[in-house]
């Protein structure tokens, strides 16, 4: 039974980023308490996601080594059901890009700076970590509202705990601290009662969210020689990308995500059209699931005073992949810092807790921001147009490289007069493409000029223009 009314952070959702975010704080020797409505054994996807490696080395993770094309000891995975380790042993590098109507590959692929990690695996030691630093844990328990001063502007806002409830006993109480955080996920569900700051509250939807879904299967060994089981990417189909990651001998990964819009394909249509042409594909699945993902941007702002939002409750997300667990485990380690400073200092205000804003923004949210604005534009695109840029070398490994990877680098000279040369025949198409490039390089160079302290005048000045960008789409 909880007795205690104050905890100097409460963290609001038991995910990667809030429950790294967690272990740290309490690392420093601060107190802390989790909330999370699943049960223990619920947390994390059913599933092996692409995470970057340098995420998973700075959270403490070792990265294993590659012999002969496959990862080897420590955290290595024996077979798909092994519940103890956290990497499966195939490794991508480089990996391999296909056109929509698989008609041509990519020449050279791309490097693929992920390892693919099994998220209840991770889910488990994160949560194992935290509780051995310290922080409590709290399944089943749900934070429903934010205490304080919540519906005035961003400068008003003063938060000051949760109101939360404990969903086995039908108990609701509430809980103070000096910091709220907001790790609920993309639903935001603390952020966005901000009623009074839209800097901070708004909520995604639209072109932000996709639908992904994958299905982990047991191959049929005698039947694998022939069968196509390249690790690949097929980018740009149906508004989205598909895949099939082979992570053991025996079992296949195949999955996709598209754009969450009217009309949309079922990605599971073409999931079984994948499945159907691989006859080594057996009907057993072995895990698998899907649901929304996060491709949008994150809000102007993530923090108010007693107030952050870290992972997809902070639209830390690679807009151009959905993948969220590295960022979202980055941003952790940076808040972790950034709150213990104002904890010691005695000052959990706006200016405090403004670093977790400008370090993230003028740094990988302004890659972030301005692939958003080339995801937009490629979304637009037909597979026949998304075909002739792969053909034509326009869209190449080079790009896609940066993008996949969660980089914008903007093309320079020889770049743009090889798409010009070779994509002349479409100049409709290289006007677009060429426009989308133009703004991202505009919002890039925006977000690095990110306010590096709060001031409302400056922060009001930014803001205004980097919607006038994002409006220009």
């Amino acid at each position: 039974m909880q007795t205690r009314t104050h905890y100097q952070v409460i963290i609001a959702g038991a995910g990667p980023a809030g429950l790294l975010l967690a272990k740290k704080l309490c690392e420093q020797g601060v107190s802390v308490a989790v909330y999370e409505p699943k049960r223990e054994e619920a947390l994390g996807h059913d599933w092996s996601d692409a995470v970057e490696k340098s995420a998973l080395a700075s959270a403490g993770f070792e990265i294993p080594e590659v012999v002969e094309r496959r990862y080897v000891g420590k955290w290595v995975k024996t077979d798909e059901n092994d519940p103890n380790n956290l990497f499966e042993p195939h490794c991508i590098n480089p990996l391999e890009i296909r056109s929509p109507d698989l008609s041509c590959t990519v020449s050279g692929g791309v490097a693929f700076r992920y390892i693919t990690t099994d998220r209840k695996v991770l889910s488990r030691v994160l949560a194992e970590q935290a509780t051995a630093a310290g922080a409590h844990v709290f399944y089943r328990h749900r934070v429903d509202e934010l205490l304080g001063d919540t519906a005035g502007p961003l400068e008003n806002i003063q938060v000051t705990g949760a109101q939360i409830t404990n969903l086995e006993k039908e108990r609701t109480f509430e809980m103070h601290a000096d910091v709220t955080v907001d790790a609920t996920g993309l639903g935001a569900t603390l952020r966005v009662r901000l009623s009074g700051a839209p800097e901070i509250n708004r909520k995604f939807r639209g072109s932000e969210l996709a639908y992904a879904c994958r299905t982990v299967r047991r191959l049929d060994p005698e039947k694998t020689g022939n069968d196509d089981l390249i690790d690949h990417y097929r980018y740009g189909a149906h508004k989205g990308y598909f895949w099939t990651h082979r992570h053991h001998e025996d079992s296949l990964d195949i999955g996709g995500g598209v754009s969450e819009m009217p009309g949309r394909i079922d990605p599971m249509t073409v999931i079984t059209e994948m499945i159907n042409a691989r006859p080594s594909v057996t009907g057993e699945e072995i895990r698998g699931g899907g649901g929304a993902v996060l491709v949008g941007k994150s809000p102007f702002s993530l923090v108010a005073s007693g107030f952050l939002c870290v992972g997809d409750a902070a639209g830390q997300v690679i807009p151009t992949t959905g993948c969220g667990t590295g960022s979202a485990m980055t941003s952790a380690l940076l808040s972790a810092g950034v709150i213990g400073a104002a904890l010691k200092k005695g000052d959990c205000s706006i200016k405090a807790l403004w670093p977790c804003n400008y370090v993230w923004f003028s740094g990988r949210g302004s890659h972030f921001a301005a692939l958003s604005a080339i995801k937009d534009v490629l979304q637009e695109l037909s597979h026949e147009q998304v075909t002739f840029l792969m053909e034509k070398g326009i869209m190449n490994s080079k790009m896609l490289t940066t993008a996949i990877n969660g980089l914008f680098i903007a093309p320079g000279g020889r770049d743009m007069v090889l798409s010009v040369r070779n994509g002349f025949s479409k100049p409709r198409l290289l006007l677009k493409l060429n426009r989308a490039n133009t703004i991202g390089k505009k919002i890039f160079r925006h977000y690095r000029n990110y306010p590096a302290q709060w001031d409302p005048a400056a922060f009001s000045g930014w803001t205004k223009k980097a919607r006038d960008l994002f409006e220009k789409l």
